[in-house]
């Protein structure tokens, strides 16, 4: 999948390369993935979407699983025979970049046909820019924020070609550091934590996912409203799991970014594990994204017990 020669991502991905050149890559970096994740930019096709009762929304946060839940979801959709050279063919991202061959909300609606009738759909945006409908089904993952942010430092500046210009200690002063990484990601757990009570919205945490596939696919089976007979069940938890879709990367791997060589995209499934962020997060570091985000949480108002499931010991 690429993004259009002819669209405002090249001129920032021309930008990035001057900045590149000039000794300075956080300088457009920096600016843009800030925005990114403190003002993402309200989708016209899912604010006007008539929902039908057909919808799946994987409204997770940036590297938080999200193409292992979109997995799930569209392999139960398609009853584990779900064919496609990208995800993208078949799963709409309303607020995504401009992306060639990223298939819109409005014609997966009105032509992707699965066995079961439902769409899924992508989403990165807070819950309070998603439109909510109880007909429709809303899942979501919530990933320990450190790992987050590592994944994010790999597959971000990946993404830009600027990984081997920036440090991860620049990545962390600027976008971690109490920053808009942690800003979104607390905005995005406390938005959606909230809806949890809702019959038509599942909440998993990765962790819950990493222990129990088998159980989790039957859970968004259930939330979808869709019976697997067994041998459909099983093909699902296979396509689903951290070997086959290593294996397949190319079916989930990020769009080709203007002026940049496909080779250098970096892989979509990277490592795949929980209770991995000492990989380049240190005890104090750790310990820090830990207060802020609880910090964050509470002044939210949100009581998503943080301490239980992500909190270093």
């Amino acid at each position: 999948m690429k993004v259009p020669l002819l669209s405002s991502v090249t001129l920032l991905a021309a930008a990035q390369q001057l900045a590149v050149a000039l000794g300075r890559p956080m300088s457009v970096a920096g600016p843009a993935l800030t925005k990114m994740f403190v003002d993402p930019p309200m989708p016209r096709s899912l604010r006007e979407h008539v929902f039908t009762g057909r919808e799946v929304l994987i409204a997770t946060f940036l590297k938080s699983g999200t193409n292992w839940a979109m997995q799930i979801a569209l392999q139960i959709a398609y009853r584990g025979a779900a064919e496609f050279d990208h995800i993208h063919e078949l799963v709409p991202w309303p607020d995504a970049p401009p992306i060639k061959e990223l298939v819109s909300l409005r014609r997966a609606s009105a032509e992707v046909r699965s066995p079961t009738g439902k769409v899924v759909i992508k989403t990165h945006l807070p819950a309070s820019m998603v439109p909510y409908d109880p007909r429709a089904a809303y899942i979501t993952v919530i990933r320990d924020p450190k790992e987050v942010a590592i994944s994010a430092d790999h597959f971000l500046l990946g993404t830009l070609g600027v990984v081997d210009a920036i440090s991860f200690d620049e990545w962390y002063e600027r976008m971690v550091d109490d920053g808009p990484v942690l800003t979104a990601w607390a905005r995005h757990t406390a938005g959606f934590w909230a809806w949890r009570g809702r019959d038509n919205v599942l909440s998993l945490t990765y962790p819950q996912m990493k222990a129990d596939l088998d159980g989790s696919v039957r859970r968004f089976a259930a939330i979808m409203g869709v019976e697997l007979s067994a041998a459909e069940h099983a093909e699902v938890v296979r396509r689903a799991s951290f070997e086959h879709m290593r294996a397949h990367n190319h079916q989930f791997s990020p769009p080709t970014m203007p002026l940049q060589r496909r080779r250098a995209l970096p892989p979509m499934i990277r490592r795949g594990v929980a209770g991995g962020s000492d990989e380049l997060l240190d005890a104090r570091r750790q310990r820090a994204i830990d207060a802020c985000c609880q910090a964050k949480l509470r002044a939210l108002g949100c009581d998503f017990p943080y301490a239980e499931h992500f909190a270093r010991r």
